[in-house]
């Protein structure tokens, strides 16, 4: 049976921690893609995307003491690589990707991308900015706190924007009959 992704990312972190390499083939095994959807979100070009997941792993293994085991080691990873991928920008200024068919892996598969289109269109049914918190709290998996104190709001603000995203997605769903039963937007 296949571990769930954060088991596993939280064992390639607790490897990383006694200074077994292995840590870092789980980490890339379960985290590689997720790393270089998100590098590439911030940078726009994929060679450099590459360069700073590369950098990411090098921060992890030389950061791990500030790692808290038992948080969520897939978010303070992601958090590393945006952060690996601003240091490369020339301005050191984000912006937002809108496109966002880099986010999943290239997988073959009708379904993978029928779910691929469809995740674009919901984010395409947003405004920019809650376009931004959303891909914030489930692409880069912030917590609302850091993603208030990212964009310079309020914890509050930040939670009703995303209420209403997630609304206005399911409301979209709901118009085109693609609502799943028991769950998603």
């Amino acid at each position: 049976m296949k571990k769930r992704e954060p088991d596993t990312t939280e064992e390639a972190l607790r490897q990383i921690a006694a200074g077994k390499e292995a840590g870092v083939d789980l980490l890339y095994e379960c985290l590689g893609s997720a790393m270089l959807a998100a590098a590439s979100a911030v940078l726009h070009d994929r060679f450099a995307a590459e360069d700073a997941v590369q950098e990411s792993f090098l921060r992890v293994v030389r950061g791990i003491r500030g790692y808290r085991p038992g948080t969520n080691g897939r978010a303070w990873v992601l958090r590393i690589v945006r952060n690996a991928a601003i240091d490369r920008l020339p301005d050191g200024r984000v912006v937002c990707t809108d496109d966002f068919s880099r986010l999943a892996p290239a997988e073959d598969g009708e379904e993978r991308a029928a779910d691929r289109l469809l995740a674009e269109s919901l984010l395409d049914s947003l405004p920019p900015e809650r376009r931004r918190l959303i891909y914030m709290k489930y692409f880069l998996d912030m917590t609302v706190r850091a993603i208030a104190a990212e964009v310079g709001k309020s914890k509050s603000f930040v939670q009703k924007e995303i209420a209403r995203a997630e609304e206005s997605m399911r409301e979209f769903l709901q118009e085109r009959g693609q609502k799943r039963d028991g769950g998603g937007y």
